[in-house]
């Protein structure tokens, strides 16, 4: 807790004996009395979650080091850069939760604040200019965003940024072809600055990569050793998911540009030797995915009884396979899990999914599980394979044992633990095994390090060890495709800064340089997403017990706290699941515009004024000390109107700065404070924008040492 002190003084502008000066705003002789006795005093300054701090009077304003208890201060939009026109309010210098949250950092705030105005044409040039794969994104991207968005600890619900960012490609798909965005104009308007670049591997990376450089000004070759370019998107996602014409459409916008030329059918390392490749180009980008899958490492694991869920995928959507067994047996729990069980269970066949961990541990989206269930898929958890049971010839069926959670892995989960004597066989005509998948690039240089589990080893720009080669999304870390767009960001921009081809003023989602750093001094990219935080403080979310109205405000609350507010959010339209499963026709049926609008206006627009009302410092706050009132401004967003703290009750936990999901409430460094009156003791939002200086002293900056005596405005 913080060593928090005061001088406690009759104060001359209220009634005091104290002669004062001509200018009758001092106290001479008292002061100097004051300060010769705190001379050489050591203070130190220590709470639970940092080292303590000793400093000696008189000490400078800048000794004492920021959140480590002293006053509380609220963020002003206006600390960070301000702003000239429209855009600079939307691309502001402050990211939002959804942003940081979101591997590529993308401006989720922007579009979805578009997206409630109706400015459609705003929004699409804003998504367009950030990445080719808008459509693709909006209907298969994991949201990271959404599991940081303020709204979502809250209210029950987060905005449905991924829907909304659908809506947008939706909205182009209705115009003339005359009036959709051209890629023609924005990334063929710089010309070709005379450097080419070889990018290896024709998926979201390598696509990302091609149409950054390119308007930046460089040839890019794409080399893909499949027929058919596009990576899992093409051919690891079923149809009823992502429809093949909306992605080939997006690549097709980029590889047709001039200064873009496409390789499909060649193997780097049998059509050509990378050392070849590498001859011919200035750079090369090594994007080639990882499409080697892990091995259940059992015996009979082999075709055709057992299939990986990537081949089968890849099978199914080429038209090469077009009818499973009966029953089919589907081993794992994540996104590529589902989406072979529910391409079976579209081919006529009955599904157990088996899991080997509980429910709240898979790593598929929540919708993708509810989907499957409504789909027919059973589901077993606590299960693991134990053999491929083969009988004459035939696959009779899956042995598996059960198991029960043990103590956490290096994961971080529990670790599921086999029950001895449990064994049972699940019957079946056909195993699909979705483990997730590794890095198999055999070609690449010695020279090039890799990392334990033989990804490519980068630095904090996409470059590897060997000089003009560089690597982005799965070859550097398997993940989503989200992921690879913002490693694919990362190694243009040190490809461009390396060629001098950088343009002066980045837009928003790659000015990764010159953004305004969390309160603690951390940058933005790489702080732990809001939940993460709120978790660790025994603070996440439940469902209302009672309406919030009904609790007294200076009763003590648990750190289970009903939602402040419950504005849902607007279902998209889908197919029922027993209709939808006669088909791969895609279910999500799209927001209509006015929908999309209602969406989109229940953002609280992050960073438009810093702090959002959305009252989590309220429901963290152990000591009910915090007051607030947020209605809605005229533009329809939640904003502090009324913000007040009761310092005689606050304990400065700080617990109200930590679980803050817009980073507006911080301490500062002023441990100084003398008050005459009771309600000098509440911080209102003026005040504390103003950091409990008086607004000439704040214009003249903060004060540098010594005792200060500050007027304290009511």
């Amino acid at each position: 807790m913080a060593a928090h002190f005061a001088l406690r003084i009759s104060h001359p502008f209220v009634k005091g004996p104290w002669p004062l000066e001509s200018n009758g705003n001092r106290m001479p002789t008292l002061l100097e009395n004051v300060k010769a006795l705190l001379t050489g005093m050591k203070v130190t300054i220590s709470n639970f979650r940092k080292e303590p701090v000793t400093i000696t009077y008189p000490w400078a304003y800048d000794d004492i080091p920021p959140n480590s208890r002293g006053m509380l201060r609220m963020v002003d939009f206006h600390d960070a850069e301000s702003i000239s026109h429209k855009s600079d309010w939307y691309h502001g210098t402050r990211w939002a939760p959804c942003t940081t949250g979101c591997p590529a950092h993308t401006d989720a705030r922007g579009y979805v604040t578009l997206a409630g105005e109706g400015n459609w044409r705003e929004g699409l040039e804003m998504l367009r200019k950030t990445y080719p794969f808008v459509a693709t994104l909006g209907r298969v991207c994991p949201a990271p965003c959404e599991k940081s968005c303020s709204r979502g600890f809250t209210g029950p619900e987060p905005i449905s940024i991924r829907k909304l960012k659908r809506t947008f490609s939706d909205w182009e798909d209705s115009l003339p072809e005359e009036d959709q965005f051209s890629y023609q104009k924005y990334c063929c308007s710089q010309p070709l600055n005379g450097k080419s670049v070889g990018i290896i591997g024709g998926g979201p990376a390598g696509y990302q990569c091609a149409m950054l450089l390119r308007s930046w000004g460089f040839e890019c070759h794409i080399y893909e050793m499949k027929d058919v370019p596009g990576g899992f998107l093409t051919l690891g996602i079923p149809l009823y998911r992502l429809p093949r014409h909306t992605v080939n459409k997006e690549m097709e916008r980029i590889h047709s540009l001039e200064g873009i030329k496409l390789h499909c059918n060649i193997e780097i390392g049998s059509d050509i030797g990378f050392d070849e490749l590498e001859a011919r180009h200035d750079e090369v980008i090594i994007a080639a995915g990882a499409w080697k899958p892990y091995r259940l490492e059992l015996a009979n694991e082999e075709k055709p009884w057992v299939w990986y869920g990537e081949d089968f995928l890849e099978e199914q959507i080429s038209g090469r396979l077009t009818q499973v067994p009966s029953r089919v047996v589907v081993v794992g729990g994540g996104n590529t899990g589902f989406d072979c069980a529910r391409t079976c269970r579209r081919l006529g066949a009955e599904v157990v999914m088996i899991y080997r961990r509980t429910r709240a541990e898979m790593p598929s989206e929540a919708e993708e599980i509810e989907d499957g269930e409504e789909e027919g898929v059973e589901l077993r958890w606590l299960t693991s394979p134990n053999a491929v049971v083969v009988e004459n010839g035939q696959l009779k069926g899956m042995e598996v044992i059960l198991n029960r959670l043990g103590n956490k892995d290096a994961s971080g989960r529990r670790k599921p633990v086999p029950i001895k004597g449990s064994e049972q066989l699940i019957e079946c005509g056909m195993i699909i095994t979705a483990l997730g998948r590794e890095v198999d690039l055999p070609w690449i240089p010695k020279d090039v390090t890799r990392n334990r589990n033989g990804t490519v080893k980068v630095d904090s720009n996409g470059k590897t060890t060997r000089d003009k080669v560089w690597a982005c999304g799965d070859v550097c870390q398997v993940s989503t495709i989200i992921n690879a767009i913002g490693q694919a960001d990362r190694a243009c921009i040190g490809i461009a800064r390396k060629h001098n081809c950088l343009p002066g003023q980045l837009p928003f989602l790659y000015n990764y340089d010159h953004v305004t750093p969390h309160a603690d001094g951390s940058d933005p990219g790489k702080t732990a997403p809001i939940k993460e935080r709120m978790e660790g403080l025994g603070m996440v979310p439940q469902p209302p017990s009672t309406h919030f109205q009904d609790i007294e405000p200076w009763m003590r609350q648990s750190k289970e706290k009903p939602f402040r507010n419950m504005n849902l959010q607007v279902p998209m339209p889908k197919i029922p699941g027993p209709v939808r499963i006669q088909t791969f026709d895609e279910h999500d049926m799209g927001f209509s515009l006015e929908m999309a609008q209602r969406e989109g206006k229940r953002c609280y627009g992050c960073a438009a004024e810093v702090c959002v009302g959305c009252g989590v410092c309220v429901d963290a706050c152990p000591d009910s000390c915090i007051h607030l009132e947020s209605p809605k401004n005229e533009q329809g967003y939640d904003f502090p109107e009324v913000y007040s703290i009761d310092l005689a009750r606050c304990c400065y936990c700080g617990l109200c700065t930590e679980a803050c999901p817009t980073d507006s409430l911080v301490f500062t460094s002023n441990f100084e404070m003398a008050i005459q009156e009771k309600q000098d003791s509440f911080l209102t939002k003026p005040r504390m924008n103003l950091g409990l200086v008086h607004k000439e002293k704040a214009e003249q900056g903060p004060a540098k040492s010594g005792l200060q005596l500050r007027v304290i405005p009511s």
